[in-house]
């Protein structure tokens, strides 16, 4: 594994689109972090699904972190199946995004901008609708739900907090509403991500019920 760091422009960010390699992917990132320190090393666990559904092995993936002219890179190694961890280390204070790159084509997951603390500095935690938008990103529901629309974007509806809890907890326990599409995988959230992305999903904009 390498790590580099450059002194290049940040890139922009595309969405991801169907390839020679099978159609598209979809990475997880299994420990999303709320707050990291520069200088400490971040071992960062993701996940690669086909079409978000299949695991993806022996896909030679890295992270990459970016803020401004800045940016560290982490070569990523495979574990368990369509299981991958790479160490990033930020060398320095600032605003930093995440990106996942799977290795599979342009599949990718771009994770929300996170604020990186000087060390020695006291770490605030996040409230849960804030935690919720971060873990939307680097879940990757973005990919499916917003960047491809292959499922709707949960964002734009009016849901009851039970029914989101269910759903993000048990997909398979809530009845298909479409015929079409790929089916949404039981992620293995932890109850407390379930429950900042329950706040996010199913707050003030979100009154109504199904």
């Amino acid at each position: 594994m390498k790590l580099r760091l450059l002194l290049v422009p940040a890139l922009v960010v595309v969405p991801v689109v169907p390839v020679a390699l099978g159609g598209w992917a979809v990475v997880t990132v299994e420990n999303p972090p709320e707050a990291l320190v520069a200088g400490v090393p971040y071992e960062m666990e993701y996940t690669v699904r086909q079409h978000g559904v299949t695991l993806v092995s022996d896909m030679k993936g890295r992270v990459e972190a970016v803020s401004g002219s800045r940016r560290v890179m982490a070569d990523a190694r495979g574990g368990a199946p369509g299981k991958y961890t790479a160490r990033l280390t930020i060398p320095e204070p600032g605003d930093w995004t995440i990106t996942v790159h799977s290795g599979f084509g342009p599949g990718k997951t771009t994770m929300v901008p996170l604020r990186v603390a000087k060390a020695g500095s006291p770490v605030v935690a996040m409230p849960d609708a804030e935690r919720g938008r971060h873990l939307f990103a680097s879940k990757g529901c973005m990919v499916c739900h917003v960047e491809l629309k292959v499922a709707p974007d949960p964002r734009d509806g009016e849901y009851d907090a039970a029914f989101v809890r269910q759903i993000l907890a048990d997909p398979r326990s809530v009845p298909r509403r479409r015929a079409t599409g790929p089916e949404m995988p039981n992620l293995g959230l932890k109850p407390a991500e379930i429950a900042a992305l329950t706040a996010y999903l199913a707050g003030p904009n979100s009154a109504g019920s199904r």
